[in-house]
């Protein structure tokens, strides 16, 4: 995402960060994490809201400390090799001292300043970057004549008819040799550099913590599942990018930059498993992306992986506790920070990757016993003493709308696997299970389930009409992963077939307790727009409290289409609280009819998501010495500019959308969220910033100082300046393109911070 920060020697310059780009797809994609939040009212009667603004404000403060050292740290440059030249300087600002005035109210420009010696010192009111005023240098096209006029002094000792009796003063910018005013100019960008590594070396001297590229979910039927790719493989290779230690963030921009590159391009990807790695070639997929958010992100199909101890922020969904009636009696009694060590007596694995289990080991022995009641080995921690206990966990409800639906066609089969063997194809429509036909493709996942270790069997029908009968075993350990959170899934793997189907948006059946019986809706009938009406209070507290802000957009009218289809609006209902109203449109021969149905809780069917969050797995990079911390610092800051360098590069060939553009109100959120995380995240921002700046000030754009850097290669190639006049308008012209850059990059701002709070 491009961002538009102020930070000239006289002029605005751009920085450009690439990792705002994919916060913003990570917004799209964001519902998972929403669940997890704590979003309690900001009014309520609680102590704890005072220590929470004192919390946010403390993180405003670092964002403005950390955000002005950058700014510093670049004019400081100029200033040094400035004084380091002789060249006088007269003022240096963090911010702009321009004077404010609204109607007749005249606001003040400075927010503090002092003279010390010949030079003046302050902070502006106008917080977007800082300058440093050198004698004979004002970038301001409309006082640079004047400027060049001021540093010209008469020589006595010249004849009047002299050219040379008019000499420029010798403390004065343009006095000083091609070479020195190189320096001068470069030195800001060099100072970023050198502070950048500083700076990441400091973090990592702290530990810097990350998301290992672990993965921790496949989503059916997407492209890492068609390939083979599973839950506990290590991504360690995506295209030229190499490294056994790389972050999901990493891995996330890699895959992001090779789709915007050429979607439909196959990508290298090596995965770590068991000891070994296994290099596989296959394209990724853009159908899980929002249109509306403008671009088209590819992506693989997979999640970053979490362990059993539970989240000491979030330990159970708001969605799970709020949702449900009777949610207290269904809830495991389990403390933040526990850790689950086994179920039902069997103990958990542990992986490789931490020193406690995995969710997704957990999820492999849970989910065959969807619609049971477990009991968890649990361990836990208080006051360093560690107990060994059993807790009961029960299984939780699913919601629907009161409706059944036909299942669709068959959309991937896995290689080598029964599907495939039975000669099961793309496009294929499942017909019966175990010799029944299928009253639902919403709960066949989940009869399927329920049959773990057992024969069961599938009837299919091909497109010549037909039939294939496809007899498997059901494994006694899978995860039925239904693709929560995600824009268009594809479809429901039936466990250990190796197929995945869709789920049509024809109606077969309505429960005979739901709303939906007494609406009006009937079989046959096709679903073609889902409304969610949180009209009450109470569904707008509840809405709230698990989606915050966001909640807003989920009151939209929403057709049925690719990517909100009927398993997304079905995930979705999940999430929402049991009894919250439901306008469904559906058509019948032809016409388009409204019905007024609910969020039902089935009393024969379980969801697998059973309420528990749990903590992401995390890994910290951490120096071992000031060489090594110093040696990660540069590797960071290289890497961070290679994402700059991408990233325009894309842009300018129009395959970054300009909508995803923002500026100043983005970098903003994105240092708070990395401040709230800790110093040494809020440092990574910082060694980030500071390598757009170092990039985007130095582009050959008039007013920057790439521009200045242009116009003195051209000075000593031609041995002259380059004409004043042209020099004029060619600044004139960056700084009216800067300026209308800047409008459109906070119009952007204005519009997707809008939506990402206020839904």
């Amino acid at each position: 995402m491009l961002e538009l920060l102020f930070n000239q020697n006289h002029a605005p310059a751009i920085s450009t960060v690439s990792e705002i780009a994919c916060q913003s797809l990570r917004w799209a994609d964001s519902l998972t994490h929403m669940l997890a939040a704590d979003a309690s009212p900001m009014l309520a009667a609680d102590a704890s809201i005072f220590q929470q603004w004192g919390t946010r404000l403390y993180n405003i403060m670092l964002v403005a400390l950390g955000l002005g050292f950058v700014i510093f740290v670049h004019e400081l440059g100029h200033f040094l090799a400035a004084k380091a030249f002789g060249v006088k300087c007269e003022k240096f600002y963090v911010g702009f001292d321009v004077p404010i005035k609204i109607g007749p109210i005249r606001l003040p420009s400075k927010l503090f300043h002092f003279q010390w010696g010949e030079t003046e010192y302050g902070i502006g009111a106008i917080p977007l970057g800082g300058y440093v005023k050198m004698l004979g240098q004002d970038d301001d096209p409309r006082r640079a004549e004047a400027e060049a006029q001021r540093i010209r002094t008469e020589n006595p000792n010249a004849p009047e008819d002299d050219p040379s009796r008019l000499q420029l003063d010798p403390r004065s910018f343009p006095a000083k040799s091609v070479g020195a005013r190189m320096v001068i100019i470069s030195a800001g960008v060099v100072m970023n550099l050198i502070f950048g590594v500083l700076m990441a070396a400091w973090a990592f001297s702290g530990g810097v913590p990350y998301e290992p590229s672990v993965i921790g979910e496949v989503n059916p039927g997407d492209p890492a599942w068609k390939n083979g790719v599973r839950a506990g493989d290590k991504v360690v290779q995506v295209g030229s990018l190499t490294d056994r230690n790389l972050s999901f963030r990493d891995m996330f921009m890699s895959v992001l930059f090779h789709g915007l590159r050429d979607p439909k391009a196959e990508i290298e990807i090596g995965v770590d498993r068991d000891n070994a790695t296994i290099q596989k070639k296959f394209a990724g997929t853009t159908t899980h992306s929002d249109p509306k958010k403008g671009i088209q992100h590819l992506t693989l199909g997979i999640r970053s992986a979490s362990m059993t101890r539970v989240n000491s922020k979030s330990a159970v969904g708001k969605h799970i506790e709020l949702g449900l009636p009777n949610s207290d009696t269904l809830l495991p009694k389990l403390l933040p920070a526990d850790v689950v060590m086994g179920i039902n007596g069997s103990a958990l694995p542990i992986s490789s990757h931490a020193l406690v289990p995995m969710e997704y080991s957990l999820n492999a022995k849970l989910h065959p016993s969807l619609n049971e009641s477990v009991t968890l080995q649990v361990q836990r921690t208080v006051d360093n003493s560690v107990t060994n206990l059993d807790v009961e966990w029960a299984p939780i409800p699913m919601k629907s709308f009161g409706l059944r639906f036909k299942p669709g066609a068959v959309v991937s089969v896995l290689t080598d696997s029964p599907a495939a063997l039975a000669g099961v194809k793309e496009g294929d429509t499942l017909i019966s299970f175990n010799g029944n036909p299928i009253e639902d493709g919403l709960t066949l996942v989940l009869s399927a389930a329920a049959l773990h270790g057992k024969s069961v069997s599938l009837k299919l029908e091909h497109a010549d009409k037909s039939q294939t009968d496809l007899a498997w075993q059901v494994p006694d350990e899978f995860v039925v992963a239904a693709a929560e959170g995600v824009l268009g899934p594809v479809g429901f793997e039936l466990p250990g077939s190796g197929l995945v189907f869709s789920l049509s948006n024809i109606v077969n059946g309505v429960e005979a307790s739901s709303l939906a019986a007494k609406s009006g809706i009937r079989e046959g009938d096709i679903v073609r727009q889902v409304q969610f009406d949180a009209d009450s209070v109470a569904d707008k507290q509840y809405m709230e409290k698990v989606f915050s802000s966001g909640y807003k957009a989920l009151m939209d009218e929403t057709p049925v289409d690719v990517r909100h289809n009927i398993q997304y609006f079905h995930n979705l209902a999940q999430s929402l609280r049991s009894g919250m109203p439901v306008q469904i449109n559906y058509e019948r021969d032809g016409k388009v009819s409204t019905a007024a149905v609910d969020i039902h809780t089935e009393s024969k069917w379980f969801w697998p998501d059973r309420g528990v969050n749990f903590s992401p797995l995390e890994f910290q990079h951490k120096s071992t010495s000031l060489g090594s911390a110093l040696t990660m610092g540069l590797g960071e800051i290289r890497r961070r500019m290679g994402n700059v360098l991408e990233f325009l590069e894309l842009l300018i060939k129009g395959k970054m959308p300009f909508k995803v553009v923002g500026g100043p109100g983005v970098i903003a959120v994105e240092a708070t969220d990395a401040a709230s995380k800790g110093i040494s995240p809020l440092l990574m921002f910082l060694v980030m910033l500071s390598a757009n700046l170092a990039i985007i000030n130095f582009l050959p754009i008039p007013a920057l100082d790439g521009g200045h850097m242009m116009f003195l290669t051209a000075e000593a190639v031609l041995g002259k300046p380059i004409n004043e006049s042209l020099q004029m308008k060619l600044t004139m012209a960056g700084v009216l393109g800067l300026l209308c850059l800047m409008g459109a990059v906070i119009i952007n701002d204005t519009i997707n911070l809008s939506r990402f709070f206020g839904g």
